[in-house]
């Protein structure tokens, strides 16, 4: 009867121990054999960083944090949002990270985390190309479109406590650019790449920056607090691909130059 019971308990050890090994592979990035699926959010309407083709999504961002997930053994599912959703997905832990070029600023990390920059751009003035602006004091009394939830909307309210600007808020990209070819606004504010990318494809090609970029910002891969793994993981992967040359084949691929 006593072996009997210490064969039970030995299974029942047994068993534990196994399902115990089991979750930590699961948890594990890259130490165990199974992989972690993490939840990304993006906005899929910010070519070149994240856009839908055939029903795909593609893009920059997109392509970094899939290679960057295959080199660290984890699996993403993508969840498609608006921008200004983005945060507030990470903050409630709805979602373990997110790319849609998101500007690493001083507020958002108090909220969530970051991985070192991936990207660096800026903020430029649009207008279109026979607009009477010519200089940050012509936008007086003018209407600025930018994105809800951007630091282009920051930046927008900036120029209209400076210069006695009206600021009207969209809630996505392209409506921006259409707002200011239609004569809905005089001026939009937006992250240079995008703006780049817009023109050089001849989507907008009515419009065009005004003066030299109002900023320099850096975009990174947004990551939910306490989640101090997958951040190291990114982190490493993220240098994994500039020391590798992925990392400047993607940038050649998407942005047709170099990274500087």
């Amino acid at each position: 009867m006593m072996k009997k019971v210490g064969s039970i308990i030995f299974v029942f050890l047994l068993a534990i121990g196994l399902a115990a090994c089991g979750q930590t592979s699961e948890k594990s990035g890259n130490g165990g054999t199974k992989k972690r699926t993490v939840v990304f959010a993006t906005e899929p309407a910010i070519a070149p960083f994240s856009f839908k083709e055939n029903g795909r999504l593609k893009g920059f961002d997109i392509e970094i944090v899939q290679e960057i997930a295959k080199e660290k053994h984890y699996k993403v599912k993508w969840r498609e949002m608006k921008f200004d959703g983005l945060i507030t997905s990470l903050q409630s832990k709805q979602v373990d990270g997110g790319v849609a070029a998101i500007t690493i600023r001083d507020d958002r990390k108090k909220v969530i985390d970051f991985t070192e920059p991936y990207y660096q751009s800026g903020l430029v003035l649009v207008t279109k190309k026979e607009s009477a602006i010519k200089s940050l004091k012509d936008l007086k009394g003018k209407m600025i479109v930018a994105k809800q939830g951007s630091s282009g909307l920051e930046k927008a309210n900036e120029l209209k406590a400076k210069y006695g600007a009206n600021v009207k808020i969209l809630e996505d990209e392209p409506t921006l650019y259409m707002d200011v070819e239609k004569g809905r606004a005089d001026a939009l504010v937006n992250d240079l790449p995008f703006v780049m990318s817009k023109i050089h494809s001849g989507t907008a090609s009515q419009l065009k920056i005004v003066g030299k970029k109002l900023t320099t910002e850096d975009y990174g891969i947004a990551i939910a607090k306490d989640e101090p793994q997958l951040l190291k993981d990114f982190n490493d992967g993220l240098a994994e691909l500039k020391k590798n040359g992925k990392y400047d084949q993607l940038y050649e691929k998407y942005f047709g130059t170099k990274p500087k």
